[in-house]
C-alpha cells in the first residue's frame, strides 16, 4: 500500500495523519486487512486524480506530470507507484489508466465528461456511453455521446446530469469506442453526493460479489503468461478486484511481475481478462497460484495446467479479529 506524502521527516509533512484520514473517508479501520484495502482505494483515487487533473488542462497550460517518487528504497507507506520489492500498488494502475494516449474521464471538480487525446490526429465518429450505478447494481441513469476529439487536446462532452434519488455513494462507468465500435478507453469512479463529497463510508455496506474465474497458462521462451478472465455473474458492483501471482508450493510472491491491468471493477454481467507476465524461472519449476481479493470481492476457485486461482484469504477483513490500528484507535 502507498500513502500520499513525501515526508522527510514523515511527521513534519503530515504523514502520521494518513491512517486517520483513511478512517474519516472510508470508515473506521477494523484491522490491518481493512487498512490495506482502504488505503489501496485511496491511492487509486488520489493518483488518478493527479494525472486526470493535468489531462483536463492538456497543453493549456499543463504539459505533463512528474511524480516524485516512483518507488521507495525501503518499506514505506508514502509516495510510491510500486513497492521497494517491486510489488505494484493500485497507484501504478491508476496512473496507467489516466495516462492513456486516448482517455475518457470524469472531471470530478465540475462533473464534465472529457475525452483526452494525446495523439496528433483527431478521434472521429467515436461514441461514449455513460452509466450511473447504485451500489446494488441498478442503473440509475445512462446516456450516449457522439465524439469528435481534437488532436492534442481535451474535448468536453458536457456536464453529467445527475439523476434524483441517487444512493449516498454511487458509481460512474464510462466507455469510449472508436468508429468501428472497438473499446478505446474505459473508466470507473466511486462518488459521494455533493453535500458530503468526502464521505465514502457507505462503501462499507456494499455486498460481497463472488466472481467466476477462468485461467490459462502459456510458457514462451522463458516467460510465463497467465490469462485470467473474471466474470461478475451477480447483480451488485465488484469493486477493485486485485490479482497477485504466487508460487503454489511455498505461497511466496513472484516478483517482478507485470499485469496488463489490476484493481479492476466489474459491473453486473461484465467480463474482464487480465494477462500476467513473469519469468518462468521465478516459479522455480512449480505451478503458479493467482490469488484474488478486492474491496467486496470473492472468487470461485479454478485451475488449469500449471496454475490455480483462489481467494486471498489473508486479505479478507473478516478473517482477522477487529483490532483497529494503534495510531487511529480513537478515530471515529
Amino acid at each position: 500500500m502507498t500513502g500520499q506524502s513525501m515526508t522527510l521527516p514523515r511527521a513534519r509533512k503530515g504523514g502520521d495523519s494518513y491512517p486517520a484520514m483513511i478512517a474519516a473517508r472510508y470508515g473506521k479501520v477494523a484491522n490491518l486487512a481493512d487498512f490495506v484495502r482502504k488505503s489501496q482505494l485511496a491511492n487509486y483515487e488520489a493518483f488518478r486524480a493527479m494525472y486526470e487533473g493535468r489531462n483536463a488542462k492538456l497543453f493549456h497550460p499543463t504539459t505533463g506530470v512528474l511524480t516524485w517518487m516512483s518507488n521507495p528504497a525501503q518499506p514505506s507507506f508514502v509516495w510510491q507507484l510500486y513497492h521497494h520489492d517491486l510489488e505494484p500498488n493500485s497507484a501504478l494502475f491508476a496512473v496507467k489508466k489516466a495516462a492513456e494516449l486516448v482517455h475518457i474521464q470524469l472531471n470530478e471538480s465540475n462533473g464534465d465528461v472529457e475525452v483526452i487525446n494525446n495523439l496528433n490526429v483527431p478521434l472521429e465518429n467515436g461514441r461514449v456511453h455513460l452509466s450511473i450505478y447504485n451500489p446494488d447494481g441498478t442503473v440509475a441513469s445512462s446516456r450516449d455521446y457522439d465524439v469528435l476529439a481534437t488532436a492534442s487536446a481535451a474535448t468536453s462532452l458536457g456536464v453529467v446530469e445527475w439523476p434524483m434519488g441517487l444512493s449516498a455513494v454511487h458509481f460512474v462507468k464510462l466507455e469510449l469506442r472508436d468508429a468501428t465500435g472497438k473499446i478505446v478507453s474505459e473508466n470507473f469512479y466511486w462518488r459521494a453526493l455533493p453535500e458530503h463529497q468526502d464521505d465514502l463510508t457507505a462503501l462499507g455496506t456494499t455486498p460481497t460479489v463472488t466472481l467466476e474465474a477462468k485461467v490459462a497458462r502459456r510458457d514462451v521462451a522463458g516467460t510465463s503468461f497467465f490469462d485470467v478472465t473474471l466474470h461478475n455473474p451477480g447483480t451488485a458492483i465488484a469493486l477493485m478486484a486485485h490479482l497477485q501471482l504466487r508460487r503454489k508450493r511455498d505461497g511466496e510472491r513472484v516478483l517482478p511481475v507485470y499485469y496488463s491491468d489490476n484493481y479492476v471493477s466489474l459491473v453486473p454481467k461484465e467480463t474482464r481478462t487480465i494477462t500476467i507476465e513473469a519469468a518462468t524461472a521465478d516459479l522455480k519449476g512449480g505451478p503458479a497460484l493467482v490469488l484474488v481479493d478486492g474491496w467486496n470481492v470473492g472468487v470461485g476457485g479454478t485451475s488449469a495446467a500449471g496454475v490455480d486461482v483462489a481467494l486471498n484469504v489473508d486479505a479478507q477483513v473478516e478473517h482477522w479479529p477487529v483490532t483497529g490500528l494503534p495510531m487511529i484507535s480513537t478515530a471515529k
